[in-house]
């Protein structure tokens, strides 16, 4: 073993990142083998059903800074703020994110509607992505959000369209939410790829849109609906010049007897000969 290049033993247990219980056994094998095998190991953290574990996953990562400078992705779902009743797990996440300093990926919700953000408070790593799951954090995530400058996909609910976003997340580049998100964090950036999950009060069937029509001129991806639904598809389809994929979620009743030849226009105009090259939803 001590013969094979580190190099080319990273590449071959790389191949096992979608089988962890064989990197489990790598990591026991040797010494030389447990540094590659836990660096994939704990590279994506998520547990959504088994507390347990993931108790134990975010006590090892507090006891061993080396460890969870592997952490690259992170998934919290479900975790209940403690002023709602007492929960490990709330105390556990937060000394957890601290130590993850190399954390790129983090997907967070919460399930009791409560401000969850100042769970961030301390945390120096840089995201690349985050998907926040909890409508009442508008406000101490912008207090987050300004460190973040590496940050390039964003999915959020925000509640509070007075907040000034301008000049934060400079490289956002991939936005999912709602009207309000849109109005926050579209203007003044180039978002090229965008999933808007409508709210129920966005949904009258002519409801126009209230974000300048000039912030859609960049949008490869466009996702359009979500669970509660969508308004037509006409509202917005005149203001995307440069669209390559269009996802329509749901139809409604009047599209039916449209022409939806005309929707492929655009697209067959700019979409490139490498299909490699289109935009995928982040989510």
């Amino acid at each position: 073993m001590d013969r094979i290049p580190p190099e080319l033993l990273r590449l071959i247990i790389e191949h096992l990142r979608y089988d962890r219980k064989s990197l489990l056994a790598v990591s026991l094998a040797s010494h030389l083998l447990r540094v590659e095998g836990q660096r994939i190991l704990f590279r994506t953290m998520g547990f959504l059903k088994d507390k347990e574990i993931h108790i134990k996953f975010l006590t090892v990562i507090i006891s061993s800074s080396l460890l969870a400078q592997h952490v690259e992705e992170f998934f919290q779902f479900r975790l209940l703020n403690p002023e709602h009743q007492e929960e490990p797990l709330w105390e556990l996440t937060c000394r957890g994110l601290n130590a993850m300093v190399n954390l790129k990926h983090l997907f967070f919700g919460a399930v009791n509607g409560l401000p969850c953000a100042q769970i961030l408070r301390g945390c120096t790593f840089h995201l690349e992505i985050l998907k926040w799951e909890n409508y009442r954090d508008a406000e101490q995530l912008l207090q987050f959000l300004p460190t973040q400058t590496d940050l390039r996909i964003l999915g959020v609910t925000w509640s509070h369209p007075e907040l000034n976003t301008s000049g934060i997340c400079p490289k956002l580049q991939v936005l999912h939410g709602d009207q309000i998100t849109m109005d926050a964090f579209l203007p003044g950036r180039t978002i090229t790829s965008l999933k808007w999950s409508p709210e129920l009060e966005e949904l009258r069937i002519d409801a126009p849109i209230y974000t300048p029509p000039q912030e859609f001129r960049h949008l490869r991806y466009f996702s359009f609906g979500g669970f509660c639904g969508r308004p037509l598809l006409s509202v917005v389809l005149c203001h995307l010049p440069v669209l390559e994929v269009l996802e329509l979620v749901g139809l409604h009743f009047i599209e039916v007897g449209l022409n939806f030849s005309l929707l492929f226009v655009p697209l067959i105009k700019h979409t490139p000969r490498n299909l490699g090259g289109l935009p995928k939803s982040p989510y």
